[in-house]
Order: structure tokens, then sequence, then C-alpha cells
């Protein structure tokens, strides 16, 4: 399984077409909320709705993976119950605009940067993810 994370591209639809059309065969387009644009703008993303986003998105996101429950949400704060609760085995969050690859108590916990205003240094990035049973792998990749 093949999925393409984006997240914070506050109206750059440009940018995540772009992006999409360098992927074409990904299994998911999930953009992790503050696309500011509605559905049909950001399509081929799916998206959680973020803090700046004045469109209807769900808040969360929840995906069967061959490695198990993957969550996606915005906000990565007090989420810590619903992932244990959950068994949740991937987490997918944005709003820092900061990238994040870390594995907690056999949770990842992941964010692919920024489209627009990053703020760790790095140029706009986003990420892959490739799942299979055994194990998930991530590629984070600059927009240039």
């Amino acid at each position: 399984m093949k999925i393409l994370v984006v997240s914070d591209s506050h109206g750059d639809n440009q940018t995540l077409k772009d992006i999409a059309k360098k992927h074409p065969d990904m299994n998911y387009y999930i953009h992790l909320g503050d696309s500011e644009s509605d559905e049909y703008s950001i399509f081929p993303f799916v998206s959680v709705r973020g803090n700046c986003d004045y469109y209807p998105f769900e808040e969360q996101m929840l995906l069967n993976t061959p490695y198990g429950k993957l969550y996606a949400t915005h906000k990565p704060y007090g989420k810590e119950k619903f992932i244990h609760e959950n068994n949740i085995k991937v987490f997918l969050h944005g709003h820092t605009h900061i990238r994040r690859k870390q594995k907690i108590d056999g949770v990842y916990y992941l964010n692919p940067g920024a489209i627009s205003f990053p703020r760790d240094g790095e140029e706009q990035s986003y990420m892959i993810l490739y799942i299979d049973c055994d194990k998930i792998t991530t590629r984070f990749f600059n927009y240039l």
C-alpha cells in the first residue's frame, strides 16, 4: 500500500496538483488539514479539517492498512488515549508545520511537514508511506 501525505497547504492548490501528478500510482492521497480549499480543489486528496479550514471536512480519518489501523487528524494534542484504546498503529497529523517520524510504544507518529510555511528549516515537504504487513517505510520529499 502506498499513501501520499501532505499537510498545511493554505490555499496552494497548484503545488498539491503538481505533487499528485508526480506520484500517480498511490493507493491513497491524504491531506492532514489546513488546505483552506474545498474537496474539489484539492482532489485527489481526501482531507481532515484543520483549524484554518472553513469547508466541512471530518475531524479525523481511520483507515485499515495491512500493518494495522491508521488514524489521521490535524492537531496532534490529546490523542494518546484514543490511540491506545483503538489499537492505532500509525498516527498522522499536521498543524505544527514540522516533519516528524517517531515510534513510541509501537505506534508511528508521523507529520509530513508543510506545503506552506514550513517551520523546521526545511523546504516545502510531503511524505509517502509504504505499508505492508510487517513494516512501514516513510520517505520525505522536498517540493522544488
